[in-house]
């Protein structure tokens, strides 16, 4: 009797983990996959293994913290994204508080995806051909992320 006691708690604290790992797994998955994320002060590409990129609110690109030169009119492209991505980002998340505060489902979540218009992406679709800091990019920008 001494020894089921043990054996019956350990078993217990086993399959009260089992559910909590698939949920972690599922957001962890989640979490890897590339993505713009688009924050009130700046732009931020993720896509691993390659480093991050940031577009600031003048239309300045750094590619991890490093501040890359860019023409003038590369320059306006960027800004005009950026614009356009916050606009995106004010509405994204002005109809998720409303719809957070009538159900709880995805309430509390860091970000929430944004969908842009048809035919009206936020980027150009030769980004990639003007700056070239974008060639790998591809699938992070079609993932496009509201943070809160």
């Amino acid at each position: 009797m001494k020894k089921l006691l043990p054996v019956l708690l350990a078993c217990a604290t086993l399959l009260s983990g089992c559910g909590d790992r698939e949920k972690y797994a599922a957001h962890r998955a989640e979490r890897s996959k590339p993505k713009t994320e688009v924050s009130a002060g700046m732009v931020a590409i993720r896509r691993a293994p390659y480093p991050n990129l940031t577009i600031l609110p003048g239309g300045h690109l750094r590619v991890d913290d490093i501040e890359i030169p860019l023409k003038p009119a590369q320059q306006e492209v960027l800004q005009d994204s950026f614009v356009k991505l916050q606009i995106l980002r004010q509405n994204t998340l002005t109809d998720a508080a409303t719809t957070d505060a009538a159900t709880t489902d995805g309430a509390g979540e860091r970000s929430v995806p944004i969908q842009h218009a048809p035919g009206q992406p936020p980027f150009p679709a030769d980004l990639a051909t003007g700056i070239p800091e974008f060639k790998e990019y591809g699938e992070a920008l079609a993932n496009l992320r509201a943070v809160r």
